[in-house]
Parts: C-alpha cells; structure tokens; sequence
C-alpha cells in the first residue's frame, strides 16, 4: 500500500468519526449559540413588556450602562463572589483534609464515603426546602436548637446578617462531598514511585506531603477548583427556594438579580445585557484562574 492510498484511508477513518460528533454540534447549536445570540441582540434593544411606550427599538449600550450604573447589579454580584470567596476555600481545605483520612483508613472510606455523598446526590431544590425546615425556629430542628440556646432570635432566613451565612453553611454542606470525591479518586491515582523515593531519602510525612503529594495533586486541585467556582457562580436555585434573595437584597446574588428584572419586571432588553455581563465576568475570571494556575510543570 502506497502513502496515497494510506492517506486516503485516513482521511475516509477521520470522516467517519466526524460524522458521528455533528448531532452534538447541531444540539449545542439549538439549545445554546442560537439563544445566546438571540440574548445578545435583546441587550441592545428596548425590549420591557411591561412598558407600554418600550418598542423594541435599538438603544445601543444603554441597557449596559444602566446595568454598569445600578447598584442592585454591583451589589449582587459583589455578594456573588463573596460566596464564591468564602465558600471555596472552606470547602477546598475540608474537602482535602476528609480525603487524606479516608485513602489513609481503608475501613473509614468503604462506610463512610458512601454517606457524605448524599447531600451532593440531593437536587438543590430539595436541599433548599430541607434548608428552610431545619433552619425554621419555630418546627426546624437547627432552628429550635440555636433559639433554645439563645443565640439567635427570631427567623434566622429572616435576618439579613444570618441569612447569607445560613446560604454559604448549606451549600458547604451540600459540596465538600463533591470536593472529597474529587480528591479521593486523585489521591489513590497517584503513583507510588515518588513516595517510595521519598521514603528511601528519609522524608518525613510533613515534607512527603508538602514536596509530592502537593505537586501531584496540583491538576486535580485546579479541576476541582474550577468545577467549584462555576457551580457557585450559577448558583440560583437553593437560595430562590430559601430567600427568594430576601430579606431585603441581603441574598439576592447576581442570578436571582438577572431573574428578577427578566422575569419579575419583564425588561428583557436591560435584563439580556445583566446576563451578558455576568457571562463575560464568569468567562474571564475562569480563563484568568486557569492561566494562573496552569503551567509547563502540571504536564
């Protein structure tokens, strides 16, 4: 066989697995370009079904310089990544320090890691309205227990300084699991070379952890992270379910502020170009996270 023929036979293999990705591309094109497009046209115009004298005319970057300029938009998506702030860390450092002590203890991690992963199998929705309950001081169990202990007075979801930390306590709940899965499955990928090496040397378990363990897992901790990061920036239904963003605006992070204007208020024009810029805040943040992160030595 010649290499024209050999060339022909890999263009033909290549095509034939092409053709079989083209139902995906043509799904994502439906469900996902062709409203993100239809998005973006809707902020530049003057879209609000409820104003009448609103004709969907074009506006230009109005609607993104009234969102730059209401600080109901700032506001929430200051909270937003507040959460993000608060929320990640705890969850990295507990998420790593569960799955240190399950890969150690063989017993622990066969009972004990099918157990934590519940509330990460729960749909959020179910966890907000598990989340309302228990925090209720009147029927809720964590409720009647910090009213009976007299550290909180009243509805705790109802108070602007407890209520975003309540959100920010269930959703650490919720994830660390996620976390300890992640880096569970990391630590016993990890090959045993290195530590073996470093055993023969001499290091201790401080510096074995510190100069192996660390770098290796140094790949998993960014996919975490940024799997993490992006769940916690959409994040809308569990705090829709358990605030509705109240009381006040004390939990009304960036997507609950996007859901009222488009769908409270119906300005979609204004509320189209809110979204648009949450999406080019989250895309950048996520490309300058992986581009700090990400470096000749993780390959």
């Amino acid at each position: 066989m010649n290499d024209a023929q050999i060339g022909t036979d890999l263009r033909r293999t290549s095509w034939k697995g092409w053709k079989w990705l083209w139902p995906g591309f043509i799904l994502l094109l439906v469900i996902e370009l062709i409203p993100w497009l239809i998005m973006g046209d809707y902020s530049f115009r003057n879209i609000n079904y409820a104003d009448p004298s609103a004709t969907g005319g074009y506006v230009g970057w109005d609607n993104y310089r009234a969102a730059f300029h209401n600080s109901g938009f700032g506001s929430s998506l200051w909270l937003t990544f507040k959460m993000v702030f608060i929320c990640l860390p705890i969850e990295f450092l507990l998420g790593l320090i569960v799955a240190l002590s399950l890969t150690s203890q063989e017993k622990l991690k066969k009972w004990f890691l099918p157990i934590i992963i519940i509330p990460m199998i729960i749909s959020p929705t179910v966890i907000g309205l598990v989340g309302n309950l228990n925090l209720n001081p009147d029927f809720g169990l964590i409720g009647i227990t910090l009213k009976n202990l007299g550290l909180v007075k009243g509805a705790i979801l109802g108070n602007y300084k407890l209520a975003p930390i309540s959100i920010m306590a269930i959703d650490i709940w919720q994830w660390t699991p996620f976390v300890i899965l992640i880096f569970t499955a990391g630590l016993l990928s990890l090959p045993k070379a290195p530590f073996e090496a470093a055993s023969v040397d001499g290091a201790s378990s401080w510096q074995t952890f510190w100069k192996v363990t660390i770098p290796l897992m140094k790949p998993i901790f960014i996919i975490g992270i940024l799997l993490r990061f992006t769940d916690l920036f959409k994040e809308f239904d569990k705090i829709f379910i358990m605030t509705g963003g109240g009381p006040g605006s004390s939990t009304e992070i960036s997507n609950i502020f996007a859901y009222r204007v488009n769908f409270q208020f119906w300005d979609l024009g204004y509320g189209s170009a809110s979204v648009m810029l949450l999406y080019i805040v989250s895309f950048l943040a996520c490309l300058l996270f992986v581009n700090f992160t990400t470096s000749k030595d993780i390959h």
